[in-house]
């Protein structure tokens, strides 16, 4: 089996296995079950090997709370992720701070959760799509022994282009880190679509 049918296998069987209860029950949020079990789905796939970028660092990510409200702008819901890591040693660059890489990282993987999710709870297919930009605004530094929380929210999904934001906090030392913006695109759906 070559690389890219191993991939799209690991995919298939994430999204096709269900989560336990006790995973779900931790999340808080007014998202149906299935939205969260979504969200944490997609987050896994993000840091199965073997295309798992940052190794076990960005995979001590966990959802904390997902929840879908209507958009008061537009037709259509609005879909907030939020997720938590602690800082572990791996992050830290020759500074002791958290690499910006890493903070990086696991904002495009949270927002393209968040997105993935969102057009899964509108009866979409929910297939996580491309990246064209993430622009990040770093404020202040993540240090070693920080808990950082990610709060990404959905902007829009219009056209096959999505677009979300995210707001990096050091819960420990109570103040912001980051914010981003990021804006995707679907991707072309795969010759087999009932694999996946």
């Amino acid at each position: 089996m070559a690389a890219p049918d191993r991939y799209h296998a690991t995919i298939a069987r994430i999204l096709r296995s269900p989560l336990p209860d006790v995973i779900l029950s931790r999340i808080q949020g007014n998202a149906p079950r299935n939205v969260k079990e979504m969200t944490v789905k997609w987050l896994n796939i993000y840091h199965a090997p073997p295309k798992c970028f940052a190794g076990s660092a960005t995979r001590g990510t966990t959802v904390t709370e997902v929840s879908l409200d209507p958009n008061p702008l537009e037709d259509g819901r609005i879909l907030t992720l939020v997720t938590e890591t602690d800082v572990t040693e791996e992050m830290l660059d020759g500074r002791d701070k958290v690499s910006n890489a890493f903070i990086i990282t696991i904002i495009d993987e949270c927002v393209s959760s968040a997105v993935t999710s969102l057009d899964y709870a509108e009866g979409g297919p929910g297939l996580s799509g491309v990246s064209l930009s993430l622009d990040t605004v770093f404020h202040n530094p993540a240090e070693r022994g920080a808990k950082l929380r990610f709060v990404n929210t959905t902007l829009a999904a219009v056209g096959g282009t999505t677009s979300c934001r995210c707001q990096v906090w050091d819960l420990t030392r109570r103040r912001l880190v980051a914010t981003a913006t990021f804006v995707g695109m679907n991707s072309s759906v795969p010759k087999s679509p009932a694999r996946l």
